[in-house]
């Protein structure tokens, strides 16, 4: 369906959705681009704050990843690509994580992992949200390992 939209000989908006026409006077089509604007916003804020929400869950996550096991961590490390494993250091407190992981990698893969870390300093939040969401599967398989490995030792 077209819709077109222009001014009428005396000022008003001509709305043509159609075989309609809706004749606007300007004081009702500000006031209707406020409204769509103010939505628009709406969406927007709605929006980062689920964004927020989730970035406080993978931080508590990230942050229960840094007290697992080293032995955990040696099976973790390889699974992940190189984004996920620097997004999550850099998302958990302090550097206990980013620690572990360096101790807990062979000495080329150490390497590499400074490195990427490095390089990776600028992640945006929804970058890190899309590699953390990736991520769930397998830091379930290490909180599943980390169970396993607490029974035994009980």
């Amino acid at each position: 369906m077209e819709i077109t939209a222009k001014h009428g000989q005396e000022g008003e908006l001509l709305l043509e959705i159609g075989p309609v026409t809706f004749s606007l006077p300007n004081e009702v089509a500000e006031t209707l681009n406020q409204v769509i604007v103010q939505r628009l916003n709406e969406g927007e804020n709605s929006s980062h704050q689920v964004l927020q929400k989730k970035l406080l869950t993978y931080r508590q996550l990230a942050n229960k990843m840094a007290q697992v096991d080293d032995l955990v961590v040696q099976k973790f490390a390889p699974k992940v690509s190189a984004q996920q494993l620097v997004t999550i250091t850099r998302l958990a407190n302090g550097d206990v994580l980013y620690n572990k992981v360096m101790r807990n990698l062979a000495k080329q893969s150490r390497r590499q992992f400074e490195e990427d870390y490095a390089a990776m300093d600028k992640i945006t939040e929804a970058q890190a949200c899309l590699y953390m969401e990736q991520l769930i599967p397998v830091i379930k398989q290490a909180a599943q390992e980390q169970k396993r490995l607490h029974q035994q030792g009980a």
